[in-house]
C-alpha cells in the first residue's frame, strides 16, 4: 500500500515537471516572463494568431483572454478594429430568431400523399416566403429599417475588436431635399427628440443648413449642401476595451462606420453630441444613479466629475478622426459638445490623443450661478405669482376677444339693417306712386319711421351692453385680479428681501419678463438700488439671457404680439440695453430673430395656415426689428439668424415647387433680393396706408 502511494505520487510530480517544462522551457522561456511583460510582446501578433496561441500553452491562453490583454491592445493601437453593418434581413433575424410565428402547412400546400421530406420542404418555402413578407411589410432595407413615410434609415452596426463582437452602434440617415421641398423637420421630429433638436437647431425645414461654421466648411470644401443627413445616435462598447480612458477602439469603430461602402455618397453631413456612456462603465453608472437623490454633496461632486471627464473623452475621441466642434451650440457650461465631419474630413490620419488635447475647444462663458436660499425661495415664489398671473391675464384676453368678435358681428348685422333702411327711407322720398292710397302711404311711412326709431334704440341699447361688457373687462383686471394679485405679490416679496433676498441675484426681472407680466415689473425695479438698476436692467441670468432676450424667447402669437411690443418698449424705456449678448452670441434682435424662424418653420411643418399668414406679421417684424435693432451694430449670429420668410416676402407654403423661388427664399447672397426685398416693402407700406 506503502508503495502505491509512492508510484501514485512520483507519477503526479512527473506530469507536473512535464506541464512546466512545456510552459516554461519550449518556448525559450517567454512563458516565464512577468506578465506585463508577456501581455506588451502577445498583443502585437495580429487577431488571426490568437487562435494558434491560445492553443500554445495555459500562460499564453490565459494571457490572450485577460482583459489587461484586451485593454493594452486597444490601449496601444494594436487592436484590429472594424463595423459590420446590419442589413435588413439581419435585423429581422436578430429581433426573430426562431423566424416568422404561426406558420403552418394548410390545405393545398402539399399534396395529400406527399411524404415527410416533401412536407418539411414545402413547409420551410413557405417560412421563407412569410420571412420577405414581413421584412418587407415592417420596412426593413439595406441600410437596416427605413422610415415609409419619411424615408429615414435606422442603421445599426456592430463593433468588431480583433474578429470578435464588443459592442454596437446606432445611427440614423435623413434625407434633404431642398427642390422637392423634403420635410425635414417633420421627418427629424417623427424620429426622436434628439433628431429633432438637433434638426432644427442645425437646418431650416426643408435641412438646409443654417448655422455659419459649417457653412464655411462648405464652401472650403463643395459639400454639405446637400445629400444626407447622417446623426450618429449612440456608441456603445465592452468595458475591457475602456482601460486608461484612452482607447483607440471608438475612434477607428466611428471611421470605419462612416466609411462603409453601403453609406458611400449617402451622406454630406454627420453630427455628434458628446455622450458619457460611452466610456463611463456599468460600476460608475451605477454610482451616479445613487448619489442623484440619495447621496451626499461630496459623491455628488465625484460622480458629476467623472460624468463630464467621460463626455470629454468622448468629444476628443470623435476630434481625433476629424470631427469639428460647432461653436454656434455653445450656450452653457455643462451641455454636451456638439460636433460635425464632413467625407473630406475623414481623409487624414487618426490623431493621437496628445494631438487633439492640443486643439482648444471653445466654452462658454461663465454664467451666474444659480439662485439659492433666499433667492431660490423668491424666484420660486415669483414664479408661482406669475404663472397664476398668466393664467388670468390670458383668460382675460379670451374675453375680450369674444366681446370683439360679437361686437364685429353686431356691427355687421347693423350695417345690413342700416343698409336695408336706407333703401327703404330712399324709396319713400321718391313719392308716393299713384296706385297706392293716401291713407296706405302714409301708414307706410310711419312703418318706416317706426322702425328706424327701433333701430336706433337698438343699437344703442346693443352698444351700450358691449361698453359694459368692456368696462367689467377692465374692471376685473384694473380693480379686482390685479390689485389682489399685486397686492399679495408686494408683501410676499417685501418680506423675502428683508429675509436677505435680492432681485437682482434672484433673476426676479428675467422672470418677470419671460412671463411678459408688465404690471409687476415697475414694483421690482423700485426695490433694486438705483446704482444697480441698468446693470441689472442688462445682465445675464443662469442661462446667459438678459431681460430683452427672455421677451423674445416667447413665440407671439395673432392674440398676444403687442403684449411682445408693449413689453420690449417698456423695457428699453428703463435702461435695458440692445447690444448686450447672450451666451449663445445673439443679441435679443437675434434672438427674435431665431424665434420668428423657428415658428414659421413649425407652421410650415404642420401646414398651420389661417391667420397666421407671414403677411400678416410683417408690420409687427419691422416695428420689433427698429426696436431691438443694436445701435453699435448686428453681430454675425444676428445676421445669420434673420427671418428669411418675413424678410424675403416668399411664401415658405410654395417652397419647392421651382428651383428660383427655393433659391430666392434660401439665398444667403442679400444683394440678389435686394430689388424684390425693396418692392415689397413698397407693397406694404401702400397696403399699411
Amino acid at each position: 500500500s506503502m508503495d502505491d502511494c509512492s508510484d501514485e505520487s512520483s507519477k503526479k510530480a512527473a506530469e507536473q515537471q512535464t506541464e512546466d517544462h512545456q510552459n516554461h522551457h519550449d518556448y525559450g522561456g517567454i512563458a516565464s516572463l512577468p506578465t506585463d511583460v508577456l501581455i506588451s510582446i502577445l498583443c502585437r501578433s495580429p487577431a488571426s494568431d490568437h487562435t494558434a496561441l491560445r492553443d500554445t500553452c495555459k500562460s499564453f491562453r490565459t494571457t490572450i483572454d485577460s482583459a489587461s490583454f484586451k485593454g493594452e491592445r486597444a490601449t496601444s493601437g494594436w487592436a484590429e478594429v472594424s463595423t459590420h453593418l446590419l442589413t435588413g434581413e439581419e435585423l429581422y433575424d436578430r429581433v426573430n430568431p426562431n423566424g416568422p410565428e404561426d406558420v403552418s402547412l394548410s390545405d393545398g400546400d402539399v399534396d395529400e400523399d406527399a411524404t415527410e421530406i416533401e412536407r418539411a420542404v414545402a413547409l420551410q418555402w413557405k417560412i421563407a416566403g412569410k420571412r420577405l413578407e414581413e421584412i418587407i411589410e415592417y420596412g426593413y432595407s439595406e441600410l437596416g429599417c427605413m422610415d415609409e413615410d419619411y424615408g429615414y434609415h435606422d442603421i445599426t452596426m456592430d463593433i468588431e475588436v480583433d474578429g470578435k463582437r464588443c459592442g454596437s452602434m446606432h445611427l440614423v440617415l435623413l434625407p434633404r431635399g431642398v427642390y422637392h421641398n423634403y420635410p425635414f423637420h417633420e421627418a427629424a421630429d417623427a424620429h426622436s427628440s434628439e433628431l429633432q433638436m438637433v434638426g432644427e437647431r442645425l437646418c431650416d425645414s426643408v435641412g438646409r443648413l443654417k448655422v455659419r461654421s459649417i457653412k464655411n466648411e462648405e464652401l472650403v470644401s463643395g459639400e454639405a449642401g446637400e445629400g444626407g443627413f447622417l446623426h450618429i445616435k449612440t456608441v456603445r462598447i465592452n468595458e475591457a476595451y475602456q482601460p486608461m480612458d484612452c482607447t483607440s477602439v471608438v475612434s477607428e469603430a466611428v471611421r470605419s462606420a462612416l466609411s462603409q461602402p453601403k453609406l458611400e455618397g449617402k451622406w454630406t453631413l454627420v453630427t455628434a453630441i458628446s455622450d458619457y456612456q460611452v466610456y463611463m462603465t456599468t460600476e460608475e453608472m451605477e454610482f451616479k444613479r445613487k448619489v442623484r437623490y440619495g447621496g451626499n454633496a461630496e459623491e455628488k461632486e465625484r460622480a458629476d466629475k467623472r460624468f463630464w471627464e467621460c463626455a470629454l473623452l468622448d468629444t476628443l475621441t470623435l476630434l481625433r478622426i476629424g470631427f469639428k466642434q460647432i461653436p454656434e451650440t455653445v450656450s452653457q457650461k455643462q451641455n454636451p459638445y456638439w460636433l460635425f465631419a464632413l467625407p473630406c474630413f475623414l481623409n487624414d490620419p487618426i490623431k493621437s490623443f496628445e494631438e487633439v488635447n492640443q486643439i482648444p475647444l471653445i466654452e462658454p462663458p461663465d454664467l451666474p450661478p444659480e439662485p439659492i436660499g433666499v433667492d431660490s425661495e423668491m424666484l420660486e415664489s415669483m414664479k408661482k405669482y406669475f404663472i397664476n398671473m398668466r393664467q388670468i391675464l390670458d383668460t382675460l384676453k379670451r374675453t375680450k376677444l369674444e366681446l370683439d368678435k360679437s361686437e364685429q358681428n353686431f356691427s355687421d348685422r347693423l350695417a345690413e339693417m342700416e343698409r336695408r333702411s336706407a333703401e327703404v327711407r330712399t324709396s319713400i322720398e321718391r313719392g308716393k306712386p299713384d296706385h297706392i292710397s293716401d291713407e296706405s302711404w302714409a301708414e307706410m311711412v310711419a312703418d318706416v319711421e317706426r322702425g328706424e326709431e327701433e333701430l336706433r334704440t337698438h343699437s344703442a341699447e346693443i352698444e351700450e351692453s358691449i361698453q359694459s361688457a368692456r368696462e367689467d373687462h377692465r374692471n376685473q383686471i384694473d380693480n379686482v385680479a390685479m390689485p389682489i394679485a399685486m397686492e399679495e405679490f408686494q408683501v410676499e416679496m417685501t418680506a423675502l428681501v428683508r429675509k436677505g433676498g435680492s432681485i437682482r441675484k434672484s433673476h426676479a426681472i428675467h422672470c418677470c419678463s419671460r412671463f411678459r407680466i408688465t404690471q409687476f415689473i415697475d414694483f421690482l425695479i423700485d426695490m433694486i438700488p438705483i446704482e444697480e438698476r441698468a446693470q441689472v436692467l442688462s445682465s445675464w441670468d443662469a442661462c446667459g439671457l438678459t431681460p430683452l432676450h427672455c421677451v423674445v424667447l416667447g413665440t407671439p402669437e395673432v392674440d398676444d404680439k403687442d403684449e411682445y411690443l408693449d413689453f420690449v418698449e417698456r423695457l428699453l424705456g428703463l435702461g435695458a440695453d440692445t447690444n448686450v449678448k447672450s451666451a449663445r452670441g445673439v443679441t435679443p434682435l437675434g434672438q427674435y430673430r431665431l424665434t420668428m424662424t423657428n415658428k414659421f418653420d413649425y407652421n410650415n411643418v404642420f401646414g398651420i395656415r389661417s391667420g397666421d399668414e407671414p403677411a400678416g406679421w410683417r408690420p409687427f417684424h419691422r416695428k420689433m426689428e427698429g426696436l431691438l435693432r443694436p445701435y453699435r451694430g448686428e453681430t454675425d449670429a444676428d445676421v445669420e439668424a434673420k427671418c428669411a420668410v418675413l424678410d424675403n416676402d416668399v411664401d415658405p407654403n410654395v417652397l419647392g415647387e421651382g428651383g428660383d423661388d427655393v433659391n430666392a427664399w434660401m439665398d444667403d447672397d442679400e444683394d440678389e433680393n435686394m430689388e424684390g426685398d425693396e418692392e415689397n416693402d413698397n407693397e406694404d407700406d401702400e397696403g399699411e396706408e
